[in-house]
């Protein structure tokens, strides 16, 4: 949260404009300004999605769907010189795990570079899960301003974002825009997250990759074998139960409204045999160094069981 609300100030103060614009189905912590909804239209100015968040504080965050680039032209074309930053998760992973297109970010760049604003990545779910440390590397899009989360600390409670140095050069004590905060630089996740550094080889990433693979095949095939309405999702080590038996979303409205339920009794039935997904079905799975092979294949012994008990070939 406070990555991305320092982040948010820092590319408000830089470029002179305060409107944002944030897409539905992202996740960016409980930032008064961005935990909005949308409005009825293509692309609308924010409302408030919690009590206690004055509209005044929303009216600057402009909202639109993910994957669709004609809204997010729209906003640009009637907002374009008042817009700040666009903010996203290159890789949505807070309302499922809807994979962008590598070429609907590279628009955003190219607008944001068109109009003078700045585009900030919000990698607190997907930084260091890569070999590469970041999915910037991957989708081939650079951002102005990352921002990562409790990873670098070790699983402590952390934030830290970053830009290139002209971005930086904004803050205080060098620039005018402020920063700072109580437990800033606390020092057991400082060590924390230095000692994660030192533990982060390429083996590591190698051999999440291997079972995600591993994962990726032998969970669709029990699937498809009891014809359940669900697919894997899987980026490396990142996993998401996607219901439905079509083309997996990368919009939060293509997620079918059932998903609940459906999820509830395959998760009531994994954790009778010793599995526990998340207990929500827009929630992802992650695979760790502490996973291995045995575990992935008792895991979809037990996925096969539960699905045998729900009786979903028929």
């Amino acid at each position: 949260t406070e990555a991305v609300m320092s982040a948010v100030r820092l590319a408000r103060g830089y470029t002179g404009r305060d409107l944002l614009v944030k897409f539905e189905g992202c996740y960016h912590g409980h930032v008064d300004s961005l935990m909005v909804s949308s409005g009825s239209g293509l692309a609308t100015f924010g409302i408030a999605s919690s009590p206690g968040i004055p509209n005044d504080t929303v009216a600057t965050t402009l909202i639109c769907p993910l994957d669709d680039v004609e809204a997010v032209e729209f906003l640009f074309r009637e907002h374009g010189e008042e817009i700040a930053a666009v903010v996203i998760e290159p890789l949505p992973a807070n309302n499922g795990l809807l994979i962008q297109r590598n070429e609907y970010l590279s628009r955003l760049r190219q607008l944001c570079d068109e109009n003078d604003s700045l585009l900030i990545f919000d990698e607190v779910i997907s930084g260091f899960r890569f070999k590469n440390g970041s999915y910037s590397d991957i989708c081939g899009v650079t951002p102005d301003i990352t921002a990562l989360g409790k990873v670098i600390g070790g699983g402590l409670p952390v934030g830290a974002y970053g830009a290139r140095d002209e971005i930086m050069q904004h803050l205080s004590p060098l620039g005018p825009v402020y920063q700072a905060g109580t437990l800033s630089g606390n020092p057991l996740a400082m060590a924390a997250g230095a000692k994660t550094l030192d533990l982060l080889d390429e083996d590591a990433y190698d051999y999440l990759e291997q079972l995600g693979a591993m994962m990726e095949d032998k969970v669709q095939s029990v699937l498809e074998k009891h014809n359940f309405p669900m697919r894997l999702v899987r980026m490396e080590s990142l996993f998401w139960f996607s219901p439905g038996n079509a083309k997996p979303a990368i919009r939060a409205d293509e997620i079918p409204k059932d998903a609940g339920t459906l999820y509830a009794d395959l998760h009531r039935e994994l954790l009778n045999r010793g599995y526990m997904l998340a207990p929500s079905a827009y929630e992802i799975g992650f695979l760790s160094t502490s996973h291995n092979e045995s575990h992935i294949l008792g895991f979809v012994e037990a996925l096969d069981d539960s699905l045998t008990h729900l009786d979903w070939s028929k």
